[in-house]
């Protein structure tokens, strides 16, 4: 494990572009089928809530698997999405996914209690409203306080989980000591991770004027815009992922790779 500067942040988010460059059809369809069973899991009544967060680390094998095969120059199957089923830490990849359940609960009620049930109250106001919902009202009612709250208290959780699957995939950690690696080694290069999300976040303001273009000449053509972008600013921030972890522990061997 290196600890690494912080000019690597955003070398990280330039290296993610450049992987999706080199296969964006490929990347962008298995990206687009993983949301899209996110979003059917999410109609199964009760559980469903859960469900997508409880599979996403498995799920999530196959698309920094992808990122791996981009760069040895390999095509990128759909089928690839499914090989964390078929790893031998299937079983850790699960437990992981119940820690985020656990790790989203708790920092979700201890924010809203910290901020005196704000965020509640914010979700009722949308919840029950019956017609177009006062855009001052909603500005009053909006919750700064217990977001504020929920990424302080979430954040070691999150560092926690950054590198925990590439290394119960790669290097065959247990779960406990994957997320132990992986807080120490964003604790490590806190710097780079700085620079990293506030790159990503410049990205995202960049394309905001293309938005605001496409706004004053259709509302509708201004929407799918912004979704669109949206989806592959976000498809760029995960290929970016992959150089944060070979810059920290290096590129995976061959032989610890799942098989597809």
């Amino acid at each position: 494990m290196k600890t690494i500067d912080a000019r690597s942040g955003w070398t990280w988010v330039t290296r993610g572009f450049a992987l999706f460059r080199q296969r964006p059809a490929e990347l962008i369809s298995l990206f687009f089928m993983w949301m899209m069973l996110a979003q059917l899991l999410k109609f199964i009544p009760v559980a469903g809530q859960f469900l997508s967060l409880f599979l996403y680390p498995v799920f999530s094998v196959g698309l920094i698997q992808a990122c791996l095969q981009v760069e040895n120059e390999q095509r990128i199957k759909p089928s690839l999405l499914f090989m964390g089923f078929k790893s031998q830490s299937r079983g850790a990849l699960l437990g992981s996914g119940v820690f985020r359940i656990l790790a989203l609960l708790t920092a979700t009620l201890l924010s809203d209690a910290l901020a005196d049930g704000d965020i509640a109250a914010f979700v009722k106001i949308i919840q029950t409203a019956t017609g177009p919902i006062d855009a001052i009202a909603l500005q009053q009612a909006f919750p700064f306080k217990g977001i504020l709250f929920f990424i302080l208290i979430y954040l070691p959780f999150a560092m926690a989980f950054w590198y925990s699957v590439p290394l119960m995939v790669w290097q065959r950690m247990p779960l406990m000591k994957s997320m132990f690696y992986s807080f120490f080694a964003v604790l490590h290069s806190w710097k780079a991770f700085v620079v990293y999300v506030l790159g990503l976040y410049g990205v995202m303001i960049l394309v905001s004027p293309v938005i605001l273009i496409f706004a004053g000449i259709d509302i509708y053509v201004a929407a799918f815009m912004f979704v669109a972008l949206s989806f592959l600013i976000f498809v760029i921030a995960y290929c970016s992922s992959y150089p944060t972890y070979t810059d920290v522990f290096g590129k995976p061997d061959q032989e610890t790779q799942p098989a597809a």
